[in-house]
């Protein structure tokens, strides 16, 4: 398959350890698997520019410019994260694609309950936390074309150590291993691969009505939210993936998960 440029030198050690971990199916991959990358959202962009097919991944071991929502930055000590951007080219409107990373948002946690003894929280529209602190974060990020395509940033905290946390993020983040729940990498990259293909696949055949009522089990609501005129309460996902906020009037507000679209907003970065 062509290639924009240079490609960046593949590690085949880490590609032959993540290879396995495709469920097949919608996510066959390939897998592409690098030491170190700016980002897997830019690598994955080009290379779905390049003709990837869906359900292409690609790996990072460590990433020098990830960033998450609104581009904010993230880093995390090589090997301690799992830092993964996944292809897709969904067969429905671009309307849709904010249902994707709420579906994501399912999947991941399902995926971190098989494979550790945690119970998995969703913070709309994109992180997953466990015993209050934030263990992943999702960006999906949408590219126009012919076909149009969404790539899909996956971030996990692993095995960071609470003194791996910068300190705007010292109480806030966590890892598996810190929570006392060791998981190797490749263990866990296949049991929310599995689960990520189960809800796409939702996603296409059934619509969002199921991941809605997925999310609604898990999602942490009642919580204090700023609005463009003041603050709210979270009470609600709504049918079309939008947060429903209660003023403190009493009147009903809805939040739309923010576009991702800019082609240097990559990363699977998590803040």
């Amino acid at each position: 398959m062509p290639w924009p440029g240079a490609e960046p030198p593949l590690d085949a050690e880490l590609t032959r350890a993540f290879v396995p971990c495709l469920p097949g199916g919608r996510l066959a991959g390939p897998l592409r698997a690098y030491r170190c990358l700016a980002s897997t959202q830019t690598l994955a962009r080009a290379w779905a520019a390049a003709g990837a097919p869906e359900g292409a991944v690609v790996l990072a071991d460590y990433q020098t410019r990830g960033r998450g929502q609104h581009g904010r930055p993230w880093t995390a000590p090589g090997g301690t994260a799992l830092l993964v951007s996944v292809v897709l080219r969904p067969r429905f409107p671009v309307a849709r694609w904010p249902e994707i990373p709420l579906a994501t948002g399912c999947a991941v946690a399902e995926g971190l309950e098989t494979v550790a003894p945690v119970s998995a929280k969703l913070k709309w529209p994109n992180d997953v936390l466990v015993g209050g602190r934030k263990l992943a974060g999702i960006l999906a990020e949408g590219v126009a074309g012919t076909p149009p395509l969404v790539i899909l940033g996956i971030g996990v905290n692993v095995s960071q150590r609470d003194s791996d946390w910068p300190p705007d993020l010292a109480g806030t983040a966590g890892s598996l291993a810190s929570l006392g729940a060791p998981v190797a990498r490749e263990t866990l990259l296949a049991a929310l691969l599995v689960r990520l293909a189960g809800w796409y696949g939702v996603l296409l055949e059934e619509g969002f009505e199921p991941v809605r009522a997925a999310w609604r089990r898990r999602g942490l609501l009642g919580l204090r939210v700023p609005l463009p005129d003041g603050e709210g309460t979270t009470v609600d996902l709504g049918p079309g993936g939008e947060l429903v906020v209660r003023r403190d009037d009493g009147r009903l507000a809805r939040l739309v998960v923010p576009p991702e679209s800019h082609p240097e907003r990559a990363g699977a970065g998590m803040r």
